[in-house]
């Protein structure tokens, strides 16, 4: 396939169409948030559009239907300050953009990682790593290609939202965009600091110097349904799993056994590597936090470790995730479940998290992460023209080590977006095992 060329026909400030009250001027961050690379999440929507939508009505009705819902999402239109966001109507950048050289049906064809880079409106910043940390924190683009096909491409800094919450700003910019404001049940509200701890500027946390230098690559790995079960059967295991392991689980641990190999055929200087999880908390405390919350909601913890001579079996650490799984639902029930024990379950988590975190050193442990966005109703979003052909996620600049999981459009599969280091990803991608399960990077219309 051809390089596709991407050209930047437009960009403007969109900012909340009514004004935030006075009230609402200032919101405090979270320890949780504070701890935070300074990147963005993001999310590509990608539809075969009708192409009797004219590009300027697109624009328009997108431009129109962001500005009403950033009324709501008044945080996205603000700046970082410190601890504090400050919520200033500076308004969020919205680009417009076109191919001229490639259909989109070619490029769902196999779509290359480096070529879905240039779908974000990262380019209308000097530096993404500062511009996360302070403004913008929200970024689009509407890319439109000759066949009447578009991508959107949505960056939300990961300071003030996590996966679920990208996902409840784009079902609501959608549902707005249709006509339909009450599509979406229940307000966002912005109060991840009154469940973790509120940040303090004199926290410092040790990070990985190397963060955003390294030489690493992403690709995509696609087990499809049927693959999914086969490896579900094969994690599943009389003596050591009582239930059918999920399919989350399973791919989950197969990741984690391929990581380590692929990590153990080079030279390392390691002694141990580490699988860290992040589980998202809305649907563990429901009673507590609800899927309209927007924030950092999640737990972070280490969930697996190996040394030197260790060797990975997939039901074994479909056994050890269902553990710690286990042990994070018993925390949260010692607490209770009543309003009142919020704050109080938020600061035993927060805690634990840089308990665990302060207990790893860069230089003798190696940290893997798999994120899951699995079941965020992503594939609902139509912003009156259908619903999307793929949709696709990740955060930007892209971290090292990092596994994310999203459904596939049949709502059974799963799709892999792996990014290891270079010399990594020629043995991970090259793993018959890994490659009974997942096809590498498949067309996307078939």
């Amino acid at each position: 396939m051809e390089t596709i060329k991407v050209e930047t026909i437009g960009k403007e400030i969109i900012k909340p169409s009514s004004t935030i009250p006075n009230n609402l001027r200032t919101l405090q961050l979270s320890i949780y948030d504070h701890i935070l690379p300074p990147i963005y999440t993001v999310a590509f929507l990608l539809y075969t559009k009708n192409d009797l939508i004219s590009q300027e009505h697109t624009s328009h009705k997108l431009k129109t239907s962001l500005s009403e819902t950033l009324t709501k999402f008044y945080p996205l239109a603000g700046r970082i300050n410190g601890v504090i966001v400050d919520c200033t109507d500076e308004g969020a950048i919205f680009v417009d953009a076109r191919v001229n050289n490639c259909p989109l049906t070619e490029f769902l064809q196999c779509p290359d990682f480096d070529a879905l880079q240039q779908l974000l409106p990262l380019d209308a910043v000097d530096n993404p790593y500062v511009a996360a940390a302070t403004w913008p924190l929200l970024l689009v683009k509407a890319t439109y290609f000759p066949c009447g096909g578009m991508a959107i491409g949505i960056c939300i800094t990961h300071k003030i939202a996590d996966a679920a919450s990208i996902s409840t700003f784009i079902r609501s910019w959608a549902a707005t965009a249709r006509g339909e404001n009450d599509a979406v049940k229940g307000s966002p509200e912005f109060v991840a600091a009154n469940f973790y701890p509120p940040a303090n500027e004199a926290f410092k946390l040790h990070v990985d110097e190397q963060v955003g230098e390294r030489s690493s690559i992403t690709k995509r790995f696609v087990f499809k349904a049927s693959k999914v079960e086969e490896l579900r059967t094969k994690a599943a295991s009389a003596e050591t799993v009582l239930d059918r392991p999920t399919r989350v689980e399973s791919v989950t641990s197969l990741l984690w056994k391929c990581f380590v190999a692929a990590a153990f055929s080079k030279k390392t200087t390691c002694d141990h590597k580490v699988l860290i999880q992040l589980a998202n908390l809305r649907s563990k405390i429901p009673s507590l936090l609800q899927e309209s919350l927007i924030g950092n909601l999640m737990f972070s913890s280490v969930v697996l470790s190996i040394g030197l001579e260790g060797e990975i079996k997939i039901e074994e650490a479909v056994r050890d995730l269902r553990k710690k799984r286990e042990e994070l639902r018993t925390m949260i029930l010692d607490e209770g479940g009543s309003s009142d024990s919020s704050s109080m379950i938020g600061s035993k988590l927060a805690n634990l998290m840089l308990t665990n975190y302060s207990r790893l050193s860069y230089e003798t442990h190696k940290p893997y992460t798999v994120s899951s966005w699995c079941k965020l109703p992503l594939y609902e979003a139509s912003f009156g023209w259908g619903s999307p052909v793929w949709v696709a996620g990740n955060v930007a600049p892209v971290l090292g080590n990092l596994a994310m999981l999203m459904d596939s459009k049949d709502g059974q599969g799963i799709e892999a977006f792996v990014t290891l280091p270079e010399e990594n990803m020629s043995s991970f991608e090259q793993d018959l095992e890994l490659l009974a399960f997942a096809s590498l990077n498949p067309n996307i219309l078939v």
